[in-house]
């Protein structure tokens, strides 16, 4: 029988080196997609002398930057095979083609405010965070980028939006999800204008991730939590990150979680546990992605401009 010092060392968290290689990019990374073999970095700056915002897409291979797309600053990205949905700091949805280069394929029309989150909806259908408008719309993208749906999704009060950071579908009960910074979790139905339900966090909700084993959700309270929706009273699992969890990706049978000032962690979803620690940014972490077919992590620092890539062998 182990001792509960070998046990506690089995179930310990691994900590990991710093990444052989590490990216400087010209403007601030938001978040992260593999598309292949390629890392592409959505990126974002504000210049407040000029009231403009810059950024894009940065395609990397190996150790240098490949490509780049400007796209007045790119925030969130989904991939689906070759092709990056992206969401824009001025309030578009674009379609990006990456091959050798990137190619910029459909656009929409710029709102002027920031879109936070975006994610594919079927093969033809995108639903996007709007940022501080409070609002959540759904485009299609086969009709050229055209928005077929938007509601007020959150708002402190009449007239008061709160800031939407992520959104995504429920496989199992095919509602909308949405979170913003009142801590709530929404679920939304299209035919009914109220919401089919709203589970709170104890700070704003920054992440959403739907899949058939859970909706894994992640907050500036520092935890991440698995729920089922078709039995939403509490969540069924919590954990404490150390970090507000801006970012999550599937990662296997759990999860990746960047935690802002905690670093990067790989999370065993059952049960719901911090397998590894990856803590060598010098500043928030915004992203972390897995290529599929290796062992390499990618992650993303915001105000230094870092892209770490790093192996979990």
């Amino acid at each position: 029988m182990l001792s509960e010092t070998k046990m506690a060392a089995l179930t310990a968290p691994r900590t990991y080196a710093p990444a052989k290689i590490q990216l400087e990019l010209p403007n601030q990374p938001c978040a992260l997609a593999w598309v292949g073999d390629a890392l592409v970095a959505a990126t974002y700056d504000y210049v407040e002398a000029e009231g403009t915002r810059v950024g894009g897409l940065c395609l990397l291979r190996d150790t240098e930057i490949a490509a780049t797309l400007e796209l007045r600053g790119g925030y969130a990205l989904a991939p689906r095979g070759s092709q990056l949905a992206v969401a824009t700091a001025d309030g578009r949805v674009a379609l990006v083609d990456v091959a050798e280069t990137l190619t910029l394929s459909k656009v929409s029309e710029p709102k002027g405010h920031l879109f936070t989150d975006v994610v594919w909806d079927g093969p033809d259908a995108l639903v996007v965070a709007e940022g501080d408008s409070g609002r959540v719309s759904r485009w299609r993208a086969a009709d050229g980028l055209v928005e077929s749906h938007a509601w007020d999704a959150h708002a402190y009060a009449p007239g008061c939006p709160a800031e939407v950071w992520c959104v995504g579908r429920d496989p199992s009960t095919g509602l909308y999800v949405s979170g913003a910074d009142d801590g709530l979790l929404k679920g939304w139905d299209l035919r009914a204008s109220k919401p089919a339900l709203a589970l709170r966090h104890g700070a704003g909700v920054t992440a959403v991730l739907c899949d058939d084993d859970a909706v894994a959700t992640g907050s500036y309270d520092e935890s991440v939590r698995l729920w089922d929706l078709r039995a939403p009273a509490a969540p069924t699992a919590s954990l404490a990150v150390g970090g507000g969890a801006y970012a999550l990706a599937r990662d296997g049978d759990g999860y990746l979680a960047a935690c802002m000032g905690a670093g990067a962690r790989v999370l065993r979803a059952a049960p719901l546990s911090v397998a590894g620690v990856y803590d060598h940014h010098g500043s928030v972490v915004y992203g972390a992605v897995r290529h599929g077919a290796s062992r390499r992590i990618a992650s993303c620092s915001f105000y230094d401009r870092g892209v770490h890539v790093w192996c979990d062998e």
